[in-house]
């Protein structure tokens, strides 16, 4: 079995730098409930013998994405933003440091955590080579486009730095970041602009007001 998790349950890690050694402390629900998973899965593994890898990928993008989702996915955000007339966000001061990885580069590797023995039983971070601030990269998304301004708005409850150590992944499933940002970006760019026009989901209300972020009321 291969579980994708998240980067998101190392937490802060230290000093934004992810290794798989590292004890996970995640600081958001959706963090929590991916360690569960993996713990779960790790459980099942001792108990029911369940053979299982565990890859942690990192800000995967491409052609194909969900550009239409609101609330995940900051260069498929952009992208629906331009393209609807709208100035694409960054929240905080886009100093936030992230890497991308662009989908053909981790499909292989993810077969190769299904099929070979070394991956067996291994937690592994996959992908997120080049570190980005958010800044930088919605410069690089602009040079795509040839167009585009940013607005600046709150910041979010969210991991200052968030990069991973990407050996592991190049030793026992054959990673190769082949792809840069740009390449990338220029991919899903051509691919999101022959996308037709499709509802864009909304919470229309929350049954909390604490810690909700101003730009998700209407």
């Amino acid at each position: 079995m291969v579980f994708t998790s998240t980067l998101a349950v190392y937490g802060h890690g230290n000093y934004g730098i992810f290794d798989e050694e590292q004890t996970p402390k995640p600081i958001d629900p959706y963090g929590v409930a991916k360690y569960a998973c993996e713990m779960d899965i790790q459980i099942a593994g001792e108990q029911h013998g369940l053979d299982w890898c565990i890859i942690r990928p990192h800000n995967v993008y491409g052609i194909k994405q969900n550009i239409w989702d609101k609330y995940r996915n900051v260069l498929g955000i952009w992208m629906y933003q331009y393209m609807n007339g709208e100035p694409m966000t960054i929240f905080g001061d886009g100093e936030q440091k992230r890497a991308f990885s662009y989908i053909d580069d981790i499909l292989e590797p993810l077969w190769n955590a299904a099929v070979k023995p070394e991956a067996s039983k291994e937690i592994i971070n996959l992908g997120g080579v080049e570190e980005w601030t958010i800044n930088n990269a919605n410069k690089v998304l602009m040079e795509v486009i040839t167009n585009g301004k940013v607005v600046y708005k709150e910041g979010r409850h969210e991991v200052k730095n968030s990069i991973p150590t990407h050996q592991k992944s190049v030793d026992i499933i054959g990673f190769k970041h082949k792809t840069t940002l740009k390449e990338g970006l220029t991919k899903m760019w051509n691919w999101a602009q022959k996308q037709p026009q499709r509802n864009r989901f909304h919470w229309e209300k929350y049954e909390i007001d604490k810690g909700i972020y101003s730009f998700w009321k209407k």
